[in-house]
This record gives structure tokens, sequence and C-alpha cells, in this order.
């Protein structure tokens, strides 16, 4: 009961010299709630064992509630600070939208102007390659028509041969009266019949002028939006909003176990698992920028049958914890004759240590069977509000909805198995 209410004021502590205001203030809140209404609900409440201990927890209680004072006003503070952004950054928006329709008008505006940039830049490197090439002498347009699709090229060789005839006779006939002729280009008989269509060219007076069209003229601009009085609001300078990292707003925290913790656990305990004796250790660390880590094996006194472990003496257990500044992270037992899985009586145990820590772990080894190791944890819901809910008296029952009360924590994705180094203390041999 104390191991587990001082896990919460510990995290407050660790939270609260990280900066996280915000989280710390909800631990020391929940610290203060169990301090005040909770214990008085426990069974073991009146028990004259714990009196020194829940004298202890009361002055903690008065501690954290200077600090929740203290913390207050600073929450206040970000927090109509946060409002306030919340307000200025609507209004940007609403202003933004209003302007969306005058700002795609713009935005057409420079399209236009930008295209017509690049005409004029296509129709200038035309010119210079005119002027560069110029063509070649009795090029015309006729025979540069040859074989384009539209145009008469397939007059017989006598009718071409009539037509040049009559281009020269035109050409000798006005040679006085002009330097330059453009010939008459013969369009199919189609063109002819239906359209009496006749392309005649005068003369030019340049030929780049001839072959290059005259653009046109832009666009009107498009007038000005008048300036709203309503100026879109600076930008509010960027404030720092705590994230809420919340185990119960932001889902498990990440856990991180020594994976040579079972290797290391079966050995100690193996004459225990010899006489077919169940052993229990605690699973302690810390926790630091969000993350727990196991980094101490704790193995307490105990009593043990072979489908039972009780630790004893939990007063040198607490001490010892509270001294190196160790929050229990969870436990792990041995199954030494049946297989891996939660007992009824396992789902209870884990059942209190869970509710003080979201995270908290149950590992379960049986090294006498193929699987012989587990990580578990109760599903949140269904099974942690099961649990709680239980009043059955018998050591051993069954509970409805037995599949879904917990669950493999690794699946979960919230611990995760790594080579580090780990601490043994075995409190048996003292």
């Amino acid at each position: 009961m104390t191991i587990m209410t001082t896990t919460v004021i510990h995290q407050a502590k660790i939270y609260q010299e990280e900066g996280d205001i915000q989280t710390s203030y909800i631990l020391y809140m929940r610290f203060c709630n169990l301090v005040v209404s909770g214990l008085s609900k426990h069974g073991e409440y009146t028990n004259p064992d714990y009196k020194v201990a829940l004298i202890k927890l009361k002055k903690s209680a008065v501690v954290a509630m200077n600090e929740i004072e203290a913390m207050k006003p600073i929450l206040e503070r970000k927090y109509k600070d946060y409002q306030e952004y919340i307000k200025q950054r609507e209004e940007l928006h609403l202003v933004q939208a209003q302007d969306a329709p005058f700002q795609y008008g713009v935005q057409q505006q420079q399209r236009q102007r930008q295209k017509r940039g690049m005409d004029q830049g296509t129709r200038e490197l035309q010119d210079m390659q005119w002027a560069n090439n110029p063509p070649t002498p009795g090029w015309s347009l006729a025979k540069a028509l040859e074989g384009v699709p539209g145009t008469n090229t397939s007059l017989s060789h006598s009718n071409h041969q009539q037509h040049h005839h009559q281009q020269q006779h035109h050409h000798t006939h006005h040679s006085s009266s002009s330097s330059e002729v453009v010939h008459e280009i013969q369009y199919p008989e189609y063109h002819r019949q239906h359209h009496n269509y006749r392309l005649d060219h005068p003369t030019p007076t340049s030929r780049s002028q001839s072959l290059i069209p005259t653009p046109s003229r832009p666009p009107p601009a498009l007038p000005r939006k008048p300036v709203s009085a309503n100026n879109a609001p600076k930008l509010p300078p960027k404030i720092r909003i705590e994230e809420d990292v919340h185990e119960y707003s932001q889902g498990l925290r990440t856990m991180i176990v020594p994976i040579r913790l079972l290797d290391r656990f079966l050995n100690i305990v193996r004459p225990n698992t010899i006489k077919k004796l169940e052993t229990c250790g605690i699973l302690a660390g810390v926790l630091s920028r969000n993350k727990l880590t196991v980094t101490t094996l704790i193995i307490p006194k105990q009593t043990a049958t072979t489908d039972t472990c009780s630790t004893t003496n939990e007063d040198e257990l607490f001490e010892f914890q509270s001294q190196r500044d160790l929050m229990t992270l969870g436990w792990i037992h041995t199954h030494p004759t049946q297989t891996c899985f939660m007992s009824s009586v396992d789902l209870h145990t884990h059942c209190s240590y869970q509710l003080m820590l979201p995270e908290a772990i149950a590992i379960v080894c049986a090294p006498s069977h193929d699987k012989d190791y587990g990580v578990f944890r109760l599903t949140d819901p269904p099974g942690l509000q099961v649990i709680t809910s239980c009043r059955q008296k018998q050591l051993f029952h069954q509970h409805p909805g037995e599949n879904d009360i917990y669950t493999d924590a690794c699946d979960q994705g919230h611990v995760e198995l790594k080579d580090l180094d780990l601490d043994i203390v075995d409190l048996r041999k003292k």
C-alpha cells in the first residue's frame, strides 16, 4: 500500500524537476486524493503496523498541497496565454479566408504577365534566328509548303510547269513596278469550290514583319481591392505549450527491460524451482524523460508454495527503494509446475501494481514448458475494471471474459527489451 502510494509522489517530483509542470500537478493531485480519501478505504488502514508509514504519507501530502498551490498560478497563466493564441489564430484564419478571392485574382494577373513575357521572349528569339539565318536564294513559300497536307502538291508535272510559266510571265509584266513578289499558293480544289477562297499576300515591306503577328494589348489590370480597416492581426509570439504526456491521455509510456533479466532471475531462483516452489521478485527502476527503465531486480523475503508466493517484511523493501529513489515498475515470478499464464491470484496481485502505475508489468516464467516466459498487463478496459470489481473470496476462481482480461505487454508496444546493465539485490540473505 505504502509502496504504491509513494510511487505516485516520486513520479510527481521527477516531472517537476524536468520542467513538466502540468503532469507533475496531476500526479500531486492524485497523491493527495489517495492519502486523504483513498487509504482510509483500504483493509489494512487500521493495522498498527502501518501507523508510522501513514504518518509519513500525511506529512508528504501537506508538502504536495503546497507544491500544488505554487504551480496553480503558473498553469493558469499558461492556459490564458494558450487561449489568447487560439483566438488570434482563428481571427487570422478568418481574414485569410476573406482575402482568398482577391489573392486568386492577383495570382491570375501574375500568371498572365509571365505568359506574355514568355511569348515576347519567344518572338524575339525567332527574330534573331531569322536575321542570323536568312532564306536561301530561290526560296519560295510554295516550295516550302510542298508535301504539306492541305496544299495542292499533287498537281501534275504539266500543270506545275504551266503554273511556273504563268509566274514567270507575271513577274515579267510587273518587274518595273515592284522588286519583290509573293507567288500565289495553289490550295486544294475542295476549298476553291466550297469557299471560293484565294490567298493573295500583299507585298511585305519587311519579311520579319510579315511573319510575326502583332502582339495584342495586355488585358486591363484588375482594380485593387480597397484596404480593409480590419487588418489581419500579427502572428503572436510562439508560446511553449506543455505537451500533455500524462499516461491516461497520451497512452502508455515506454518501459525498457534488460534482456538478461530473465536468465539471471531463473539462475537465482533455481533451488526453489527444483523444489517446485514459486519465487517472486520486484522490478524497480527510474523515470527519466518520460521513459521508464528497469535497473534493479529485488528479491524480497517471502513465503512460497507450489502455486503461490507472498512477500514478507515489506518495510525493509520500502526502505531499500526509498533510499535509492527506485520506483516499483512491476514484478516477476515463476510457475515451476504450470504453464505460462496469469492465474486469478496473479491477476489480483497485479491489479494493485497497475492501478498505481498503468505501465506496470507482470513477467511469468515457466521454465518447464515450451513458452517459458510472458510479459503481461491487464487490459484497460475491460480487464482492470473486471478485477477491481471482483468480490469473490476463493483463492482461485474464474472471471467473466477470461480471454480479454490480460494481454501481452510487448504486443502493446510499450515494453522494449534492451541490452542494459542490471543490479540484483537478494534481501532474503540479509
